[in-house]
Order: C-alpha cells, then structure tokens, then sequence
C-alpha cells in the first residue's frame, strides 16, 4: 500500500471515522481526505449525486486511494425515537428502510462511484464498517431485525465486490471490519457490563494496524477489531 497515495474516510465526521483519519495521519499516510455531511465536498449517503461529486472531488487531487474506509452506519434513530427491533412484532417498515437505506444502500453507493479511484497497480484497500450481529452464522439471540439484516446484506455486497475487485487489482483487497463496542453516540444506549468498550482511538488504531498487515488472500473476509474472521 503507497502511503504517499490518497486515503480517503467515508463518514470522517464521526467518533470513529474521525479517529481513524487521525490514526491514518499517525501510521504515515499522507493525504487523509474526510468525507460527509458537514464536509467540502458533502457526502450524504442517501444522496447519489452527492457520492459521484465527492468521488469527481477525490478524481481531481490527481493520486489513486490506497485506502478508502467506509465509516459510516446506524443503529437507532433517536430523533424519531427508533431502537433495534426487541421482537419481530416492532417491525416498522420506515425505521427498516432507515437502516437499509444507511447500512446498506450507502456503502453500495460508495462502491459504486468510488472504487474506480482505487489503485490499480500496488495494493489497494476497501473496508466497511459491519457489525458482529450481522453475523448469520454468529446469531445466536435473534432480534434486532433491521440492523442484522442491514449488515447482513452489506456483508454480502462486500464479499461480491472483492470477487470483481481482484479480477481487475489482484492485489486489491475489500474487507468488512468489526469495530468492537466503542464508546459512540451510536452504541452509548447498548453498554452493559461485561463488554470490552474500546474508546474510539483504541478501536481505530486497532482495525489500522488490520489493514496495513493484509494479504491480497484476505479480501472477502470479515474481520473482527482484534484480527480474528468473523463468519458471515
């Protein structure tokens, strides 16, 4: 991985895509573009043309990405008072579309219009911040439909891009990552005793120090905060 090329963070604004961009800064890399809704250029996950401007944006600073990490996600909906589904009866089908339209949709959007800005000539890296529970081989408690699900389908999205990713970069690598329990506003509500909570820095330094070890072997994989492979 060229460290000299562009790393780019989708949802650089958050407590962990803004702890990876300083993590990426500390490992090295030289240019850390953050993207989002607050950024120059905005990025709004359900906006595609927003997407395509940051992706033409990214085009124009005339470098290839060695990494673009994917940092974005929901797991409640506090300004409409949403939580994870506690059973299949709290199905509601605008807070099911929500996570789809964020877990999902977004990062295939992202895929889309960005993954032609990836090296192809040194190893390039894609990861995507999933969730262990949307795991379906892992799921050994039920509920929270909407977000399992959401997960679920980005971890396939990410599996098949790898296979078209290697076909073009055979040492292109595209991963989905676990980031632990972190100390966010989007896991704060779910913090029980018993959990390793990672601050934001920990987990970011640790899903980095994944990253740069990767083997071209390793794409299509799932990757847990500590190095282990999540089944899907």
């Amino acid at each position: 991985m060229n460290k000299n090329n562009i790393a780019v963070v989708v949802g650089g604004t958050g407590s962990i895509g803004a702890a990876l961009a300083n993590e990426l800064k500390q490992q090295g890399f030289s240019q850390v573009v953050t993207l989002g809704r607050s950024s120059q250029p905005m990025l709004e996950l359900t906006n595609e043309a927003s997407i395509e401007q940051a992706a033409i944006f990214i085009k124009s600073l005339g470098k290839p990405i060695c990494l673009l990490f994917d940092a974005t996600g929901i797991l409640h909906d506090e300004q409409n008072n949403q939580m994870p589904e506690k059973t299949y009866k709290q199905i509601n089908l605008s807070f099911l579309k929500k996570n789809f339209e964020i877990n999902t949709f977004g990062p295939a959007l992202i895929i889309k219009h960005f993954f032609p800005l990836l090296d192809s000539e040194e190893q390039s890296v894609f990861a995507s911040l999933s969730a262990k529970v949307g795991s379906i081989a892992d799921n050994k408690y039920g509920g929270w439909y909407s977000y399992r699900a959401s997960k679920a389908a980005l971890n396939q999205l990410i599996k098949t891009a790898s296979i078209e990713l290697s076909m073009k970069n055979k040492k292109a690598i595209c991963v989905s990552m676990h980031p632990g329990t972190v100390t966010s506003k989007l896991s704060k509500p779910f913090q029980k005793e018993g959990l390793t909570i990672q601050s934001p820095e920990e987990s970011a330094k640790n899903m980095i120090q994944i990253l740069v070890n990767l083997k071209s072997q390793d794409t299509g994989s799932f990757f847990n905060w500590d190095g282990e492979k999540i089944p899907w």
